[in-house]
């Protein structure tokens, strides 16, 4: 059993949703699609969710770097296959592009290892279970006029979900705080909410806005500072009694060890692609899981259910709809529920027609 080729092909796309940001102006996203072919002839695949579409290049030229030490070894040999890239790259640092194209590899590997014997990849892993928590990510921007969001959230509960999340701010307290009591009020109790203030705010405001809300009963608020500023996140969550989320934007698995030896957070969100794949997301996973810390995957749903099945400590997994144009068919929701898919491999493949629709040179 040997791999005989790596294969990417660089896509940009148009935004399921509009964000409100500057890198969404043009209305586009990148992402990589990457393929591990074998000599069983099954194929890996994976994808690496670049946001805007002006590095993917980056990202194409990153992996394909490590073409020499896949071609020919043995596919159910992953951990070796990315210990040897790690090492082959460590001039370059541990983290950003050189670990997104390690987890690119990664998961193309475990894609390609649970096609070799016919398993979904959670039971590949070691399925905890076959559904999983879902909130939905897209629809309730800081940008949206309140009546317009109240709409959307309307529509996300008719759509099967039990749970949303919101953004807010910076600026204006109290429009903040109106804002979410109208989102309440409109949703009632039994739905789950979450904000995500976006790394916009400082501590002090956190610590008020975050007292303002709690008669809201949030699930939690998410990444209020800058991601590297866990001494202040510790702070903010000594101050609250709702649950405090990030990590969205952390790529070592050191950094997420530093966090839960502080515990400056309650609730965990490793994203797969900048962690460097599965093997990370589920190491991270385990780390606090020891330390009755929950874990939150953040997008990619296609390809983070899997994961988030494998684990005893998976809170909500985040549908954020971003990378839907590439699949061929969506995530199945059930009573507030991500179903997993029975199909080998990650359950949801990419779409051959998206993919020559959207690919560029």
């Amino acid at each position: 059993m040997k791999i005989t080729a790596l294969r990417t092909i660089a896509l940009s796309f148009p935004t399921v949703c509009p964000l409100g940001t500057p890198y969404s102006e043009k209305g586009r996203m990148g992402a990589l699609a990457v393929f591990i072919e074998s000599d069983q002839g099954l194929t890996g695949e994976s994808v690496i969710l670049a946001v805007h579409d002006r590095r993917v290049a980056v990202h194409a030229a990153m992996v394909q770097s490590f073409e020499s030490l896949l071609i020919g070894r043995d596919p159910t040999f992953s951990e070796a296959i990315c210990d040897a890239a790690m090492e082959d790259a460590s001039h370059l640092g541990s983290s950003g592009a050189t670990m997104m194209a390690i987890g690119a590899i990664d998961g193309a590997l475990l894609d390609l290892r649970a096609k070799l014997v016919g398993l979904p990849a959670h039971r590949l892993l070691g399925a905890a279970r076959d559904r999983v928590p879902a909130y939905y990510s897209s629809g309730l921007w800081r940008h949206v006029p309140i009546d317009q969001m109240l709409k959307n959230a309307e529509n996300i509960i008719r759509h099967g979900y039990r749970a949303m999340k919101m953004r807010a701010g910076p600026g204006n307290i109290p429009e903040v705080v109106e804002r979410v009591r109208r989102m309440r009020e409109a949703i009632g109790y039994d739905v789950k909410l979450l904000v995500d203030l976006g790394r916009r705010f400082d501590v002090a405001e956190a610590i008020r806005l975050g007292r303002e809300l709690e008669p809201f009963q949030l699930d939690w608020i998410e990444e209020p500072l800058s991601e590297s500023n866990h001494a202040g996140e510790a702070q903010i969550a000594d101050a609250l009694v709702t649950p405090l989320a990030s990590g969205e934007s952390v790529f070592s698995l050191e950094e997420f060890r530093h966090m839960i030896e502080t515990r400056c957070v309650d609730v965990l969100m490793p994203d797969m692609c900048r962690l460097g794949g599965p093997r990370q997301f589920i190491r991270v996973a385990h780390l606090a899981e020891a330390a009755n810390i929950p874990v939150s995957g953040h997008v990619l749903p296609e390809h983070t259910l899997a994961l988030m099945a494998s684990i005893r400590n998976g809170t909500y997994l985040e549908v954020m709809p971003w990378s839907l144009p590439l699949f061929a068919d969506e995530i199945h929701i059930e009573n507030g529920f991500a179903i997993t898919s029975d199909k080998p491999g990650w359950g949801h493949a990419l779409d051959p027609v998206a993919l020559r629709k959207y690919a560029v040179s």
